[in-house]
């Protein structure tokens, strides 16, 4: 049986009618309880509420002696019946970690855990366990649950006293569980610390596949971890926040670890260097590079490398990389002390596709071994103020993504820039002192350009003419830009923006022969006078001009109305406010979507706008001298989404019966419309009948 439309007290009813029942799925259905009838449901396999707004479960349920499988996930729940422990077929037990994040009690520990989980004997699957001070709910609940597999996380272990109380969870016994999660509790005093000991008599069974340790307090691990070779199967090893370790050697083999991730181990001094198969590695959150130089230097299989969060990381060392050959993917990220980087570091890395260098202020320079980095196909530089030059003088032919972000001291882009044959991608944001882009020739593969908050850029380069790929150009918040030079059409050119570039004064003059564009926007530059003929423009589905105070009109001829039969979005207005009326325009009769942008001396829309009958959407803003919306307005009879937005004087709708007209209406939006929203008040505005019948009304 399977709902999602039932209510709990309809629920209660019809279940009593199923008693031979063995499956029962109410996932997202909307009820808040379960009715203590399905206690009655004798033959119960499989229960699922996930996603629910159950609170409690009724007694009821440790009747189901037959049950299973029991789901519920992403719910809600306060408590558990102690009567959870009856339930003792029970082979799966699914909940998810939202039980353990929302509810707290007032020494912010978990709710209470089931309690007698070790009397479900047959249980297989269980994703996490909970340690309790209670009898009960310790540990030991573990060591019955011999047919445990998967994967199992552990929380709370600052509630097990002692080697002998953890042993008693029998984990090396549970061969069956490949993934294993420990973790304390945070902030817990530094006085009383057990910890090695309890992950001592915790230690797993030799094929464990997954291992992660949280909040560990103590400053060495246990046997276990640094001796031997437990970690023959081990593949991925997670230990985060372990902030009193200071030694982690020993004779410890991980033959075929291939992921290590350290985070917070700010004492470390020392770690394991044999890692004969590990391909990821992640350092993080550290006070040291002890860790970068103690284990990379011996790796040999590398291919991915995180470093963030090394807030007194100055270099990054010599001969990190001196073995590994194989490594594709850098990140350094958020070392704030950082200032240079060894120019071994990239010499070394024939193989690297991806290096990311993410919020490093004080970096100046990056090494001149770069252009070595022959496979290279991604460069991410993010929030390096300090970095003035990027030595790329002979290009990457390989390289396709280069974005380049607040780097607030580089003043030209790399010489080798147009040697990057194969680029797909160039994004430069916030370079503020870059005045100029050296692209002579073109760049053959570039198919998406976005420059934005570069104040000194005055100008693009000549080669953009022969960048023939180019889909994507996008232009913000370049406040000297004056001109795009695009004398003779970008074929492939589907997108242009441009907006907030105060000094441009003229569209391109060979915009006209890019035939294939299908966004123009135009958007924010004041000192824009004219715009050229868009008559060959006929695959435009969206064109924006608005808010370019010098333009008194566009070019929107009946010539160029009757090829835009793709044109399915405009948004224009906002022009030169000493105009006493809106530019005239042709009807477009296929216009699904209007915005119309306004000025002061506006007191009444273009009347053509009553013409434009396929309109489903309408959008008016900022006609500041207009009292009330016309009556001809009914004549939009497919208009669903009617937006007024910043009209300070209006106070009328149109009337009544052209109100009704608008059938389909089902959406009305008012916001800063001070007289109008006063009017239209549900309780005693003179407005409110005419959009009364109307679904959905945001008045704000």
């Amino acid at each position: 049986m399977r709902t999602k439309n039932l209510e709990g007290e309809v629920l209660g009813n019809i279940l009593p009618r199923f008693k031979g029942l063995r499956v029962l799925k109410l996932e997202e259905a909307d009820i808040d309880e379960l009715p203590i009838s399905i206690g009655k449901l004798k033959h119960l396999r499989y229960l699922d509420i996930s996603g629910t707004m159950v609170e409690r479960l009724p007694q009821s349920v440790g009747k189901l002696y037959n049950l299973q499988t029991l789901r519920m996930n992403n719910l809600y729940l306060k408590e558990f019946p102690k009567e959870l422990q009856n339930l003792i077929n029970l082979r799966h037990l699914c909940f998810s970690k939202m039980l353990r994040r929302l509810y707290f009690d007032e020494n912010e520990n978990v709710m209470d855990f089931p309690v007698g989980m070790g009397r479900l004997s047959n249980l297989r699957s269980l994703s996490y366990f909970s340690v309790g001070k209670e009898k009960g709910r310790g540990i030991e609940e573990l060591g019955g649950l011999k047919h445990l597999k998967g994967k199992i996380s552990i929380y709370h272990l600052e509630h097990v006293r002692d080697i002998e109380e953890a042993k008693k969870a029998k984990l090396a016994e549970k061969t069956n569980i490949r993934k294993l999660k420990f973790e304390w509790g945070e902030g817990r005093s530094s006085a009383i610390n057990n910890d090695r000991d309890v992950l001592e008599g915790l230690a797993p069974h030799s094929e464990l596949g997954i291992l992660k340790i949280c909040n560990f307090s103590s400053d060495q691990f246990p046997s276990w971890m640094i001796s031997g070779n437990l970690f023959s199967s081990l593949k991925k090893l997670s230990i985060d926040n372990a902030k009193n370790l200071i030694e982690w050697t020993g004779a410890a083999i991980f033959p075929r670890l291939e992921e290590l991730f350290l985070r917070n181990c700010n004492q470390l001094k020392s770690a394991p260097t044999h890692f004969p198969c590990l391909q990821k590695l992640t350092i993080d959150s550290m006070d040291s590079g002890m860790p970068i130089a103690n284990i990379s230097t011996q790796l040999t299989t590398l291919t991915h490398l995180t470093i963030k969060e090394m807030e007194e990381l100055a270099s990054l060392p010599e001969g990190m990389l001196k073995k590994n050959k194989n490594l594709s993917y850098l990140e350094i990220r958020s070392c704030p002390d950082l200032t240079c980087i060894a120019a071994d570091v990239f010499g070394c890395c024939a193989s690297l596709e991806s290096l990311s260098i993410y919020g490093c202020p004080n970096l100046r320079t990056l090494p001149d071994g770069l252009h070595t980095l022959l496979s290279l196909k991604e460069l991410i530089i993010r929030y390096c103020d300090s970095l003035e030059c990027i030595p790329v003088t002979q290009g990457h032919a390989s390289l396709c993504k280069f974005p380049i972000f607040k780097c607030l001291e580089l003043c030209i882009l790399p010489e080798g820039l147009e040697c990057c044959t194969s680029l797909r991608r160039l994004i430069i944001d916030k370079c503020s002192k870059i005045t100029s882009i050296s692209i002579t020739h073109g760049l053959p593969s570039l198919c998406e350009l976005q420059i934005s908050n570069c104040d000194e850029l005055s100008s693009l380069p000549s080669g953009l003419q022969h960048c023939t790929s180019l889909e994507h150009l996008s232009i913000f918040f370049c406040r000297n830009l004056e001109a795009i030079p695009i004398t003779h059409g970008l074929p492939s050119l589907r997108q242009l923006e441009i907006s907030y570039c105060d000094e441009f004064s003229s569209l391109p003059s060979g915009l006209q022969h890019c035939t294939s564009l299908e966004h123009l926007s135009i958007t924010y530059c004041p000192n824009l006078e004219a715009i050229p003929s868009l008559d060959n423009l006929t695959q435009l589905r969206e064109l924006q001009i608005y808010e370019c105070d010098g333009l008194k009109g566009v070019p929107l001829t009946s010539a160029f109305a009757a090829s835009l039969t793709l044109l399915k979005e405009l948004k224009i207005g906002g022009f030169w406010k000493e105009l006493n009326s809106f530019p005239a325009f042709q009807v477009i009769p296929q216009l699904k979507t209007l915005t119309l942008r306004g000025w002061p001396k506006l007191k009444s829309l273009p009347e053509q706008v009553q013409h434009f009958t396929s309109l489903t959407s309408l959008s008016i803003w900022s006609f500041h001298g207009m009292e009330a919306l016309p009556e001809w307005l009914g004549n939009l009879a497919c208009l669903e989404d009617l937006t007024i937005v910043n009209c300070k004087n209006m106070m009328y709708l149109p009337p009544l019966e052209a109100m009704k007209c608008l059938t389909k209406l089902s959406w009305m939006n008012i916001h800063n419309c001070p007289l109008l929203k006063e009017r239209c008040d549900k309780d005693s505005g003179p407005e409110w009948p005419k959009i009364s019948h109307i679904p959905y009304i945001d008045v704000g």
